[in-house]
């Protein structure tokens, strides 16, 4: 019998260094990789909140040694499933490292370097010797090359794994309510990589994206933007969010973080550049004209955004679809209110001796910025709806030299209570300029006795402004020279909706008040219209005649079957329907709904009556009722004998998954949520 013959492979390419300097590079590409990844610990992140480098870096510590132990150390004696098992896990982990670049620069480094450990370390062996099946005669056939990458891979996998499950996790966005930060539906919706790790070493910060488990239906993820913390009152009024804050216990007007407030600048008008867009947007008075995307003033004109219906009376900024129908809300949620925090973004060159006045109109309130080639010439001036008006923050305004005949930047923006005048990218005014509503609240609030969670936070909030809700951007020439104006963009700041109440008569807009407890956060969506977030979630308890009960949610997403039957039931000519009037008995007082105080054991009577009336028209004894912990029951319809529902305002610390941190298969592609 012909003894069969070992062939040996000629080395190629990094095979074919010396294996005593082939251990030298892997040594030394291992030892960089370490110390990068000690720095990067120890380094701060550029972008807040991204957690996920310390639990990253974690594990590179981890496994670059544990990497170098294998190869260099047991060398031939460590099996090839365990070898390149390690030398995977660790390309892997270092990949995901360098995907951090824009949080940390020494992260970045650290994962290129982990990458290129692994390839080092796996080239500095020579497996001459190999054992058990691994042992052929002759040259290695296909299979047996693909079932070793296969089974390296597997092992690589386990440990990738382990990374995913417990520091970070995918998750599809359903819904537009975050838009137009993070768009979400079955076939464009963004995708988002969410940081396990992050809320295992601090807590979820005001304005930052995160991720929890519905409070009443704990399988089925969120995602919304957190606004009050615990132990804070909240009070939402005319678009803005007030809070009693926990720690000094004075009332303020909440003002998103500069990362939140340019996210939350939702577009109304992007740069005018066409005579259509300019027809369409603004009203036009006096000597005006436009020409190429330049707005020119003459003496005494003006062009006012936006537009009335009729050429002589301006409209009013009011909560557009910032999404431009990237969202599924209903169109009819949008263009509801009046929202008067905006920004004017506008390239602006003034004449000789020429003058232009930008006016943000919000209310009573209006603000106006006078612009004058000539030295002083820059001046802020407040309006209160009486013709009288009061020069402010003189000091740096009338530092501002201006000059003719030279196109200057202009941001002028007002927002949270937050004037800001910026020009050529530099910030040169910000001034704090509140609003009545704070300025009402604080002078009943003397002695810290307002609830803004009770009944008189929640009269002075509910009054309309004396002269009503209006708002518009204005631009004006002066008496004899005036400016060419061309607007780069319009934006208005998100209005937080209250509560919404339906009548006979319409919809009108309620305050929105909340008391939070220990542990317990309040979250929004930033498509506040369209958003199903703690101001509208529904906790339903039903009382069944043996005794037991069950809770869950009354929102359809997480409860179709019941509240399908609850919207199909009521009598013939009904202005609510079952549904409407479990929401109404939950999230408005009897005064408010117009009913008489104590009908609300009625109107639950009412409903189960028109419950079962449906249910017998449509030949269903029973429902699937879905549980908050994730479960359903099957409901039968005559064993209900009480329904109880209430508002579910809050979101409990034990709940939040992590922060989102990146977005991906996303149709705008991949980025880092700052």
């Amino acid at each position: 019998m012909t003894e069969a013959k070992l062939k040996a492979v000629p080395a190629k390419g990094y095979s074919k260094l010396k294996p005593e300097l082939r251990g030298r590079i892997a040594d030394l590409v291992s030892l960089a990789a370490l110390a990068a990844t000690g720095i990067a610990l120890a380094s701060g992140s550029k972008l807040d909140g991204v957690w996920l480098r310390l639990p990253v870096l974690c594990v590179l510590l981890l496994l670059i040694p544990g990497a170098w132990f294998v190869h260099r150390k047991l060398g031939n004696k460590a099996s090839p499933v365990l070898s390149g098992g390690v030398a995977v896990a660790l390309a892997g982990i270092g990949l995901l490292s360098a995907a951090l670049l824009k949080a940390s620069g020494w992260a970045g480094l650290a994962g290129f370097l982990a990458i290129l450990g692994a390839w080092s370390l796996r080239g500095s062996v020579d497996r001459a010797v190999v054992r058990g099946r691994d042992l052929k005669a002759g040259e290695r056939g296909p299979i047996t090359v693909i079932f070793e990458q296969v089974e390296s891979l597997a092992a690589a996998l386990v440990l990738v794994l382990l990374v995913w499950h417990f520091g970070l996790e995918a998750f599809r966005i359903p819904s537009g309510s975050m838009a137009p930060t993070l768009l979400g539906d079955p076939v464009t919706g963004d995708r988002v990589l969410v940081d396990k790790f992050a809320y295992f070493y601090r807590d979820p910060a005001r304005w930052e994206p995160v991720v929890f488990r519905y409070p009443l239906r704990r399988t089925d993820p969120y995602v919304k933007r957190c606004i009050a913390e615990p132990g804070e009152q909240v009070l939402i009024a005319g678009g803005d969010v007030y809070i009693r804050d926990a720690g000094s216990g004075k009332i303020e007007l909440l003002r998103k973080t500069h990362a939140a407030r340019e996210v939350l600048w939702m577009p109304m008008v992007g740069e005018v550049d066409s005579n259509t867009q300019w027809v369409k947007h603004f009203m036009r008075e006096g000597d005006v004209d436009y020409e190429d995307g330049v707005i020119s003033l003459r003496k005494r004109a003006a062009a006012i955004f936006p537009r009335g219906e009729t050429d002589d009376v301006p409209g009013n900024i009011t909560d557009n679809d910032a999404s431009f129908g990237a969202t599924e809300t209903p169109k009819d949620r949008y263009n509801q209110h009046i929202v008067g925090d905006v920004r004017l973004r506008a390239e602006i060159t003034l004449e000789s001796d020429g003058e232009c006045l930008i006016t943000i109109v919000r209310d009573e309130d209006s603000y106006t910025l006078e612009l004058r080639p000539d030295t002083g010439g820059c001046k802020l001036f407040h309006g209160n709806g009486d013709d009288v008006y009061e020069q402010v923050s003189v000091e740096d305004t009338s530092a501002i030299e201006f000059g003719s005949d030279t196109s200057r930047e202009v941001w002028f923006s007002l927002a949270d209570g937050m004037l800001e005048l910026s020009i050529d990218g530099e910030v040169r005014v910000e001034l704090d300029v509140g609003t009545p509503l704070l300025d009402q609240l604080r002078a009943r609030d003397k002695e810290k006795s307002i609830d803004l969670a009770g009944p008189e936070a929640l009269q002075i909030a509910s009054a309309e402004p004396g002269g009503g809700r209006q708002a518009r951007v204005e631009l004006r020439s002066g008496e004899e020279n005036g400016a060419q104006v061309h607007v780069l963009g319009i934006d208005r700041d998100v209005y937080y909706v209250g509560r919404t109440l339906e009548d006979e008569t319409g919809s009108r807009e309620l305050p929105f008040q909340a008391s939070l407890g220990e542990d317990q956060y309040f979250v929004l969506g930033d498509n506040s219209p369209g958003s199903a977030d703690c101001r509208f979630w529904t906790r339903v308890t039903l009382f069944m005649k043996d005794g037991t009960q069950v809770t869950g949610s009354l929102d359809e997403p997480s409860q179709p079957e019941f509240v399908r039957l609850l919207a199909r039931a009521g009598e013939e000519g009904d202005t609510f329907s079952a549904y409407h009037l479990l929401f109404r008995v939950a999230h408005f007082s009897p005064e408010e709904r117009g009913d008489t105080p104590g009908d609300d054991g009625s109107i639950i009577k009412r409903v189960l009556e028109q419950l079962a009336n449906a249910a017998t028209a449509q030949g269903r004894a029973a429902v699937n009722f879905n549980t908050v912990g994730g479960g359903h029951v099957r409901v039968t319809l005559a064993d209900i004998e009480h329904i109880q529902v209430q508002p579910e305002s809050f979101v409990e610390r034990k709940l939040f998954i992590g922060r989102p941190f990146a977005v991906f298969l996303s149709p705008r592609g991949m980025k880092l949520i700052d």
